[in-house]
């Protein structure tokens, strides 16, 4: 049984003195705590520092994103 996978952004930026500059990941994950850590493996591979703001998962059937930030559960990821 193939499980449905669904698209999601994290919006994160590159550390408290670049705030103003913010970037998304996109992933397609079966749920949000699973896109979460496939963006937590990313950061560590890469060894560099994000502050995580916000992880949205985009709904196909009414085309907007919604809010699933409540499973962050690291605001500041430090792998340098």
């Amino acid at each position: 049984m193939n499980e449905k996978l669904f698209e999601y952004r994290i919006k994160y930026n590159a550390g408290p003195g670049h705030s103003e500059m913010s970037n998304y990941h996109y992933y397609m994950a079966l749920n949000a705590s699973q896109a979460f850590l496939f963006h937590i493996k990313a950061v560590q591979h890469k060894k560099t520092c994000v502050q995580n703001i916000s992880i949205e998962k985009y709904n196909p059937y009414s085309k907007k994103w919604e809010d699933r930030s409540e499973v962050i559960f690291e605001n500041e990821s430090n792998y340098s």
